[in-house]
């Protein structure tokens, strides 16, 4: 009795001061909170990159003809903060010269946006 009275004094008081500095694994209590919390954001950056792609992937020939320089550009680099935006364009441009242009496009657009 007194054993596992001593080990929930250790698991609930001592362990959580342990671990206020900093390290790579952070409170080992707040992991399953942290794990879910990942998990949600994982599916919404996994929901928004398919629709970024799904929509490079209809637009292309239209990205294409106006040389990403036109409205289908500024449609898909809406999220590219002002400073970027150039920057976008010339990695689109050479991104359309390999055989997987819209894999790079969709690396291109989801890091250069906020």
């Amino acid at each position: 009795m007194i054993l596992a009275i001593v080990g929930l004094v250790v698991c609930v008081v001592i362990l959580p001061w342990s671990c206020t500095s900093a390290n790579h694994i952070g409170n080992p209590l707040t992991l399953p909170i942290r794990g879910i919390s990942a998990a949600f954001e994982n599916a919404s950056y996994d929901r928004r990159r398919g629709k970024v792609k799904a929509w490079i992937i209809e637009n292309e020939a239209t990205l294409r003809q106006e040389n990403f320089d036109g409205a289908a550009t500024t449609a898909l680099l809406q999220r590219v903060p002002p400073h970027e935006y150039n920057r976008a364009k010339t990695e689109l441009r050479e991104a359309a010269t390999h055989p997987d242009f819209t894999e790079r496009a969709t690396v291109i657009v989801m890091v250069l946006s906020d």
